[in-house]
């Protein structure tokens, strides 16, 4: 099969169709001679903040010398984005000829995979294949029957910030979605947990003492704020200065969590020094969270698509930073989130709001979305095009655009603000 072909195969296969269990991953890695079991693992599961703190690991250990291993969902413009060794995406090639041979194993079984599956098996042949001394592996859904969750003994299995996400699959309290992302945890194996709130670390505590694994929840007192430095969180961890990239305070502690699991990572044959934790952090990328991709007037693009998310992106946007700056919101969603209270979260910023449609088969349909834009005062606009063309020459130098809802469309979103600036050039090449 070609790379075209191994793609489009992909992308046309549900994501979690048949979604039942592990039976099928364990027999396609029984197939293959187990590649999960050839290297180190850091597993991460969590409702949010699990892919900030991914990167996070995945920029220090690269940063400490270590050829590492970096698998993480969604993708946002290309699918080979979620496969990653040394910060560089899986070739064609070798999306080619691995994408193939899983296709050819799972032709032979009679055995359906899903979209997820399959890229879990594409990573796993080819994390070994590069002998990466580490992989930083992000769940996609939960964790107890995630099909990252093959992996029996990591080094650390990683717990982020726990909320209501996924519920009609998770369950529909904070307890019900801990245990399902408690699923991750190994017996004995080490486990780094966010600040989480208290119900949800009751069900973490309670698993890792079943499972005999030491258990290790990040202190928020253990992170102070240190003077604002422009463009950057500033703050300390247990006394060593972190100067991020990465916007909001949620990051903050998502930091946290990561260098608490360097340090589990140390006690493994790893060293990783201080000196190493700042310098990753600082050169840490992860697009789509609070990403500024415009300046004057300054526009923000965040996938934040939960409450939690955008309740994160809201308080940002209440501090000092922003206070007497007009914000206009232009938001779009995905039908099956907590839709309404995330535009009410919206609603309480500004009421300069934009809604719009974007291309994706999980969008709202026209007439919900027409609703939505009536019951809440919103404008609705046909695309993203629509929008930028609709606020940008409106917005003065000093004001501030955000927009957010979704990670689907953040492709869709770089590619219309690269075309409305390339417009703009034009017709100023045109007046000079």
């Amino acid at each position: 099969m070609t790379y075209e072909e191994v793609t489009e195969r992909l992308t046309k296969t549900e994501f979690f169709s048949a979604f039942a269990g592990l039976y099928r991953m364990r027999a396609m890695l029984r197939y293959f001679d187990n590649p999960q079991d050839a290297m180190p693992c850091v597993h991460v599961a969590g409702t949010n903040g699990k892919g900030s703190v991914c990167a996070m690991l995945d920029s220090v250990l690269r940063r400490a010398g270590y050829r590492v291993g970096l698998f993480t969902s969604p993708y946002l413009v290309n699918i080979r984005e979620r496969i990653r060794v040394d910060g560089e995406w899986i070739p064609e090639d070798a999306m080619a000829r691995i994408g193939s041979e899983v296709y050819s194993y799972v032709e032979k079984s009679f055995t359906p995979a899903n979209q997820f599956e399959l890229l879990t098996m594409i990573a796993m042949l080819y994390f070994r294949e590069c002998k990466c001394d580490i992989v930083v592996l992000e769940t996609g859904l939960g964790g107890t029957l995630d099909p990252t969750n093959v992996v029996t003994s990591p080094v650390c299995s990683v717990i982020t910030n726990i909320g209501l996400d996924h519920c009609a699959v998770l369950g529909n309290t904070i307890p019900e979605i801990a245990a399902a992302k408690a699923g991750i945890i190994k017996p004995g194996c080490d486990v780094v947990v966010y600040p989480v709130e208290k119900d949800a670390e009751t069900v973490i505590t309670a698993f890792a003492l079943r499972a005999g694994s030491p258990l290790h929840i990040v202190d928020r007192d253990s992170v102070t704020a240190l003077p604002p430095i422009r463009g950057t969180e500033h703050f300390s961890y247990e006394g060593i200065e972190i100067v991020l990239p990465l916007r909001g305070k949620h990051q903050w502690y998502n930091a946290a969590t990561a260098m608490a699991a360097l340090r589990v990572i140390n006690e493994h044959g790893f060293y990783v020094s201080d000196a190493d934790i700042q310098n990753g952090m600082k050169t840490v990328s992860w697009p789509a969270r609070l990403e500024l991709i415009m300046e004057k007037p300054a526009v923000y693009l965040d996938g934040g698509h939960n409450p939690q998310c955008l309740q994160n992106v809201a308080e940002w946007f209440r501090s000092g930073e922003f206070a007497g700056r007009k914000l206009t919101v232009i938001a779009g969603m995905v039908k099956d989130k907590d839709v309404r209270s995330m535009i009410e979260i919206l609603r309480g910023l500004t009421d300069r709001l934009y809604f719009y449609r974007f291309d994706n088969r999980r969008a709202l349909s026209e007439e919900d979305a027409a609703k939505l834009c009536e019951e809440y005062s919103m404008t609705p606009v046909g695309g993203i095009a629509d929008a930028l063309s609709l606020v940008l020459p409106k917005a003065k130098a000093d004001e501030v655009v955000l927009i957010t809802g979704s990670l689907y469309m953040v492709a869709e979103v770089k590619e219309a603000i690269s075309a409305y600036q390339k417009a703009c050039d034009k017709e100023k090449g045109k007046s000079e």
